[in-house]
């Protein structure tokens, strides 16, 4: 919760409205009386009795304010409620919020409206202020007025919810309190998942626990074949037919069930393309990221240890090896917080990643930046599995995206450098790399089945 310090609307000041019956008595009461006239008298006396009656009420302390947050984080998409407490002061009669527009926020609800585009932020999509009025002598909560702002923020990361804007009126509306500032809170966005599944087993599955199946006999639950009973077998896996034929104990023996190490790597160097939220269309820094929520979340589901790290020069983000929903969580955050920057100093050949044998790498990248390109061509020389997932290809327009400058030497440069990209993209697939491009499900089957298969082979 947060408050803040005395400004200079931070007082109850007249308005216009108490200033204009003023005037009236002011100058009517002297014509009156010198010009004999009952009739201004009696035009008077209402503004005269609003003009006592505001002196009279006048409110004599300032209302106390906090501001909060419904949720400590969500996802993007979903609604966040900012809920502004004012203590109710005597004389108050209405109270009022209001929140500042930000880009890839909207307000939910009767209040919002719409405003233009940010100035700090001239390639946001439009942001949207969103105000709320709540009569004084309405219910309290703890002593105090709740003014719930409905917001939505429309993309991930770290969104500035403020500063929201508090007032009131007193009463005829003779004296105004505000609008004071409330300091703005930060509201982390995590990443909503794209839409994924894969059917295909991870390669490689060398922990104890899982559900892949491994290539040596042990706990599991996928059938391998019927064998002699031996010490130390459980009675459960006796096959009693087998057994009542033959004479002799037979048991079931299955394979066993483990888990594999999947790294995920994030190409944070470039956001290409404009992102217009969850209403709009994506950036290639978008569909990476929610390509990526999307990968680790299958993957714990499956019960896989899940790590993640951010090739960025700004955030350089890591998530250690780990399993379960609390660790998906952790993913998601760290996703939130990716801002992209180029390393130009930065030799990826000599970055530690990590990564030992048996782990299946998923890179997610644009495919523009060298850099990316060298780790994932350094990590397949190590004898790693290593798959990289094209980003820039947009699922709706069936290619990769165009560029949608109007100069026409900008448009010829991007052309010229897709052509360099396809280049270095064939160049990397020699090496053993795979390179598939993000359709949503399924994505990955093909390649990771002819993964599983190549490290069969390579065991056998």
């Amino acid at each position: 919760m947060t408050t803040v310090s005395s400004s200079r609307r931070d007082r109850w000041a007249p308005t216009h409205a108490l200033l204009r019956c003023l005037a009236v008595v002011v100058l009517t009461a002297p014509v009156a009386l010198l010009w004999r006239r009952p009739d201004l008298v009696v035009l008077a006396t209402p503004f005269a009795v609003v003009l006592a009656w505001s002196l009279a009420t006048r409110p004599e302390r300032l209302p106390g304010r906090a501001l909060a947050l419904s949720h400590g984080q969500v996802r993007e998409g979903e609604q966040v409620l900012a809920v502004a407490e004012v203590e109710p002061v005597p004389g108050a009669e209405v109270l009022a919020a209001a929140s500042a527009p930000a880009p890839f926020l909207r307000g939910v609800g009767p209040g919002a409206a719409r405003h233009g585009r940010p100035r700090d932020d001239p390639h946001a999509p439009e942001g949207a202020g969103v105000g709320t009025v709540l009569d004084a002598a309405g219910p309290t909560v703890e002593g105090r007025r709740r003014l719930v702002l409905g917001l939505r923020p429309t993309r991930w990361g770290r969104r500035r919810i403020g500063p929201v804007q508090v007032g009131a009126v007193a009463a005829w509306g003779s004296y105004r309190w505000g609008p004071v500032p409330l300091d703005p809170l930060t509201l982390p966005v995590l990443p909503q998942p794209a839409a994924f599944d894969s059917a295909a087993p991870a390669p490689h599955p060398r922990g104890l626990v899982g559900a892949h199946r491994s290539s040596r006999p042990g706990e599991g639950s996928e059938f391998a074949s019927l064998r002699p009973f031996q010490v130390g077998d459980r009675l459960r896996r006796i096959h009693w037919p087998r057994s009542t034929r033959t004479g002799e104990l037979h048991v079931t023996a299955s394979y066993a069930d483990q888990d594999t190490h999947v790294a995920v790597l994030v190409d944070a160097h470039y956001d290409l393309g404009t992102s217009g939220g969850t209403d709009g269309p994506a950036s290639s820094l978008d569909r990476s990221v929610r390509a990526a929520a999307a990968v680790c979340e299958h993957f714990l589901q499956q019960g896989d240890r899940v790590s993640l790290r951010v090739l960025s020069a700004r955030t350089p983000l890591t998530v250690p090896t780990g399993t379960g929903r609390r660790h998906g969580v952790r993913i998601l955050d760290t996703l939130s917080r990716v801002v992209p920057a180029v390393a130009e100093e930065t030799d990826p050949r000599r970055v530690h990643l990590g990564v030992g044998e048996g782990t299946l790498v998923v890179m997610v990248s644009a495919l523009v930046s060298p850099d990316a390109l060298t780790q994932a061509a350094t990590l397949a020389a190590r004898g790693l599995s290593v798959v990289v997932v094209d980003a820039l290809v947009d699922p709706q327009q069936g290619g990769v995206v165009a560029a949608l400058d109007r100069d026409p030497l900008a448009r010829t440069a991007w052309r010229i450098r897709m052509l360099e990209r396809d280049r270095e993209i064939r160049a990397i697939r020699a090496q053993g790399v795979a390179v598939v491009p993000w359709l949503g499900p399924g994505s990955l089957d093909v390649v990771l089945r002819e993964l599983a298969h190549r490290g069969r082979r390579v065991g056998v």
